[in-house]
């Protein structure tokens, strides 16, 4: 009964989104009449423009390829759904709605490019206040969309506004951010474009997230209805630290179970971000980061995880180094990027923690400051006696150097690293510590993809210890996170990430009603 109500809702969904929009064409037509595909379970797909593939036409298994050949990428592409009416059911089991208009076409776009059909909790999570507030105030999403356009397009505040109308996008704002450039967003939002409905978008540029709003604690649907912050997005409290501990409540835990303490003095970004300019409304806003359950952003894929993009973290040539032959210690070069830096509060952030552990476990660790992020050096900050004091070399190292190690350090910057994708591909095991959540965090697993090390880094050392007593186990963790960064976080999937975000965003800004 409950399945056959599901199939009920999702058909008429489907027809009363024909009537809206006919361009759909004969596919959606085919749907209504009578829902007899789904009747029959017949599995089709909707044509889409001719265009040339970006993407690589290996396709793993099952969706027009041979198996993997490891076996948990195998079972998890298995498990996808292999019907239209199969993914659209589950969808429905899962968010107690219909998929949102385009969803078919979606759902061929990603069949034919091997994307996951189902695992998109993370998306459901993040949109999951708006449909909530939608059910009493359906106008609500679309009304904030408007007002946040409205400040962008006004002030930047380092976002971008843009538009997708007749299969195509454009920039609606001539204000720039590190993404705007031809062979960056409007590079990937162009494989999608096709398929998206008619709507504004707005796009966070900088890495950091910008929603300071937490719908956990009390009262908050109320406000979130009742706005009251008068000039969005030009909250910039200096330091960070009392802004949020006290005045947010934002408290992040350094354990993840049992007695937690707190991570709020180990991670610069809490305590003097160098990016600030946040807004204390639920607006939407797409970014590519967020600290939950204090920020409510949308989260999508970052320019960094694409192959085509200048920022990719890749290497110039790929690891030729048998991890036999490896030296088994930690291996991390970077900047002293990470915040603000006034008077002593450098020593809590974790790049400055991570050097004066390494002064003791030289056996372990091979790490350094390889420059000085002088922009970031603020008042009482004496950026000669810093480098001094923590060795800061001045002198890049190739990131080929990595593959001499067994095993690769990834933290925190300005926010999330960039890196840690490149990293997983790199042939080393990736040691990971962050207070920041990102798109994949439901794929990449703890201690089957990476080990993760507490934000205060107060656990780094015990655990480079396991790995080398444990080189079978810790060499199956990292071929475990290569193969899956490798096969399954593509460039394909995220486009496949970021047009299900967008579709999710259109529905809602055209007034969600069931």
């Amino acid at each position: 009964m409950a399945f056959r109500l599901l199939r009920h809702q999702y058909t008429a969904l489907w027809a009363r989104t024909t009537q809206r929009q006919a361009r759909w064409g004969p596919w959606i037509a085919l749907i209504c009449v009578g829902g007899l595909l789904f009747l029959l379970g017949v599995s089709f797909t909707s044509s889409s423009p001719s265009h040339d593939d970006p993407y690589d036409t290996t396709k793993p298994y099952p969706f027009g390829g041979t198996p993997t050949g490891v076996p948990a990428i195998d079972q998890l592409y298995a498990r996808q759904s292999s019907s239209l009416e199969e993914a659209a059911a589950r969808y429905a089991l899962r968010n107690n709605r219909p998929p949102p208009p385009g969803y078919h076409r979606w759902f061929s776009f990603a069949r034919n490019h091997s994307c996951l059909i189902d695992e998109y909790d993370q998306i459901a999570r993040d949109f999951a206040p708006f449909y909530q507030l939608a059910r009493e105030k359906p106008a609500f999403f679309k009304k904030m969309v408007n007002l946040g356009l409205a400040k962008v397009k006004r002030s930047g505040n380092g976002m971008k506004t843009g538009r997708f109308s007749g299969g195509k996008f454009s920039f609606t704002d001539d204000h720039g951010t590190l993404y705007h450039e031809p062979s960056e967003w409007p590079n990937t939002f162009s494989r999608f474009a096709y398929f998206m409905p008619e709507m504004n978008v707005i796009v966070n540029g900088r890495d950091e997230p910008r929603v300071l709003f937490n719908p956990r604690q009390p009262d908050m649907r109320t406000k979130a209805l009742e706005p009251t912050d008068k000039d969005p997005f030009e909250i910039s409290p200096h330091p960070t630290d009392k802004f949020l501990r006290d005045d947010m409540n934002c408290l992040l835990p350094n354990q993840p179970t049992g007695f937690t303490g707190l991570a709020n003095d180990a991670s610069a970004f809490m305590l003097y971000s160098s990016s600030t300019q946040f807004t204390t409304d639920l607006y939407p806003i797409l970014s590519m980061t967020k600290i939950s359950p204090c920020w409510s952003d949308i989260m999508v894929p970052s320019q960094f995880y694409y192959s085509d993009s200048r920022w990719a973290g890749r290497f110039p040539h790929p690891n030729d180094i048998p991890w036999a032959d490896k030296t088994p210690k930690l291996y991390w070069r970077g900047m002293t990027s990470g915040g603000w830096i006034y008077d002593s509060n450098y020593h809590a952030f974790p790049r400055f923690r991570l050097i004066s552990i390494a002064r003791n476990h030289t056996d372990l660790l091979d790490v350094a400051l390889s420059a000085f992020h002088e922009s970031l050096c603020g008042e009482h900050c004496d950026m000669q006696k810093i480098k001094a004091e923590y060795g800061v070399t001045d002198k890049s190292a190739p990131r080929e150097e990595l593959y001499r190690y067994r095993y690769a350090f990834d933290v925190d910057g300005n926010s999330f690293s960039g890196r840690y994708l490149g990293l997983l591909r790199s042939g080393s095991l990736v040691f990971k510590s962050t207070v920041f959540t990102e798109y994949f965090n439901d794929w990449l697993r703890p201690y089957e993809h990476y080990i993760p090390v507490l934000p205060d880094l107060s656990d780094l050392t015990e655990k480079v210890e396991w790995a080398i007593k444990h080189d079978a186990e810790a060499h199956a963790i990292q071929m475990a996170g290569q193969r899956f960064a490798e096969i399954v976080l593509s460039d394909a999937q995220n486009d496949c990430y970021w047009a299900l975000v967008l579709l999710e965003w259109g529905r809602l800004v055209g007034g969600f009603k069931i």
